[in-house]
């Protein structure tokens, strides 16, 4: 089996964070070649927060982010230098921040935090084979209430 893999420093701005995620979704797209654009849309998005993620909570410094791919198998690690692990929280309706985790959690397979003495990394896979061509409105909310 085949793999790739790509790790990019994320400079904590969030013009380094869109940039990184469009440059990783760049490569894997590369990886997966005749892949439908939507089979990848909502890796992309949880790259997106797990980026916005780090910059707005990972503490000074730089970031990374690692995208691997075996068989089917996409993962994102995002790694900052904060020890703060994301917690779900209650959010008030008008808040701008607070919900990156549900996507998160509604859009990859599997996802998670591993710690250790200088930070953090949160990650995120997908089965790309399991996926549909275009995720509709009614997946998320389906796979947000099995998660709830």
């Amino acid at each position: 089996m085949e793999v790739h893999e790509v790790t990019l420093p994320v400079t904590g701005t969030p013009e380094g964070a869109a940039r990184a995620r469009r440059t990783v979704m760049d490569e894997v797209s590369g990886w997966r070649r005749g892949a439908v654009t939507g089979e990848l849309h909502g890796a992309e998005t949880v790259a997106g927060e797990l980026l916005a993620n780090a910059v707005l909570h990972g503490g000074a410094g730089t970031a990374s982010i690692t995208a691997r791919l075996w068989g089917d198998r996409l993962r994102f690690e995002v790694r900052d230098q904060s020890a703060a692990v994301p917690r779900e929280r209650a959010v008030h309706p008008d808040s701008e921040h607070g919900r990156g985790l549900f996507p998160i959690a509604a859009l990859a397979d599997e996802h998670g935090v591993e710690e250790d003495g200088s930070g953090k990394s949160c990650w995120a896979e997908f089965d790309l084979a399991a996926r549909p061509a275009r995720p509709t409105t009614s997946v998320f909310l389906q796979r947000l209430d099995r998660r709830n």
